[in-house]
């Protein structure tokens, strides 16, 4: 039995930045839901953000950690519970996906609307609307409840801006799936 901690936010949140920190403070290993996604398409995801084929690359990415999950017992899985598509509206990733994946806890990686879009602004040179950053993220973190409540799995909605990293250590030592 594989034991995912599912880490998921909006674009531009800093899911990456505190995945790292994780592998650092507690060894161990993060995976990238989209970076599995990409090597198995052999493209990268367009630097705009509109995901056209979102099922086709759920179906991707349960293909590609079979592989994960045949070499590690415990890891984190960054990714999103929710997607931009190609009519730029946000679009819900399916439970269906969550019962393959099967995690052992669902993070929620939050923070104030105005510091993601600077992010955005300053590492992908995209211009998103504050209203619609906020609208991706109230979407993000209702879905991620609504599935963690639907596995029957804990989740923790970490607010860098409120919360402090301890508490996030704390959630996930809880767990006890760690070395």
């Amino acid at each position: 039995m594989n034991n995912i901690i599912f880490i998921g936010g909006v674009h531009g949140v800093g899911k990456t930045t505190i995945c790292n920190e994780l592998v650092s403070t507690h060894q161990i290993p993060a995976y990238s839901a989209s970076r599995i996604i990409s090597e198995l398409k052999n493209q990268n995801f367009p630097q705009d953000k509109l995901i056209p084929d979102i099922d086709i690359n759920q179906a991707l990415l349960i293909e590609g950690l079979k592989d994960v999950k045949a070499r590690e017992k415990a890891f984190i899985l960054d990714g999103h519970f929710c997607l931009i598509n190609e009519k730029r509206t946000v679009s819900k990733i399916p439970e269906t996906v969550f019962q393959q994946i099967k995690p052992i806890a669902c993070i929620v990686v939050s923070d104030a609307v105005n510091n993601i879009v600077e992010r955005l602004k300053m590492r992908d040179s995209i211009h998103y609307e504050p209203a619609f950053i906020e609208n991706f993220q109230d979407e993000e973190i209702n879905h991620a409840v609504f599935l963690a409540n639907n596995l029957n799995i804990p989740y923790y909605i970490y607010n860098q801006s409120l919360n402090s990293a301890a508490h996030l250590h704390k959630f996930i030592t809880g767990l006890g799936v760690l070395k």
